[in-house]
């Protein structure tokens, strides 16, 4: 028997991998959400301890040198539609509060093979057991929101009620 990972010493590879095996057995009655952990929320407001808005304010979401900063108000969710697995890129102001991705984040979210709902929601599904929702995934989390690494991560699992 192995030794259990490290959450703080996975890699992004073995990540994608464990998140594919989940995928593959979530039931129809269980959902799980993806999002960038944020370190101090001193440093952040959360949508849920903001007024709401009439409009959506776009605001640029990289550091001086071009680096995807965190984005924590928005969350990829998984779950599983019958032989599906439908993931969903959720940043509605009306259902998280006020979005913090970019165009430039849409559209790199876009390109790798989201498809656009209502803006700025994005969405995808793919056959139960294909590893290619966990690269998704993966690829969105590290490269568009700003995850350095899987820790960084926080999943969520629940039951439908």
């Amino acid at each position: 028997m192995t030794d259990p990972v490290d959450p703080l010493d996975e890699t992004w590879d073995a990540w994608t991998a464990r998140v594919a095996a989940d995928l593959a057995a979530l039931t129809d009655d269980e959902w799980v959400t993806f999002t960038v952990h944020v370190q101090s929320r001193a440093s952040s407001t959360y949508a849920a301890e903001r007024a709401p808005s009439r409009h959506r304010r776009w605001r640029p979401n990289t550091t001086p040198h071009g680096e995807p900063t965190h984005v924590p108000d928005v969350f990829v969710q998984a779950r599983r539609l019958g032989g599906l697995v439908a993931l969903e890129c959720i940043a509605d102001t009306e259902f998280e509060g006020l979005t913090d991705l970019t165009r430039e984040q849409q559209r790199s979210l876009l390109e790798l093979g989201w498809a656009a709902d209502d803006e700025p929601d994005l969405s995808r599904t793919f056959d139960v057991g294909d590893s290619a929702a966990a690269r998704l995934l993966r690829a969105s989390l590290e490269g568009v929101l700003g995850a350095r690494s899987p820790a960084e991560v926080d999943v969520r699992r629940a039951a439908k009620q």
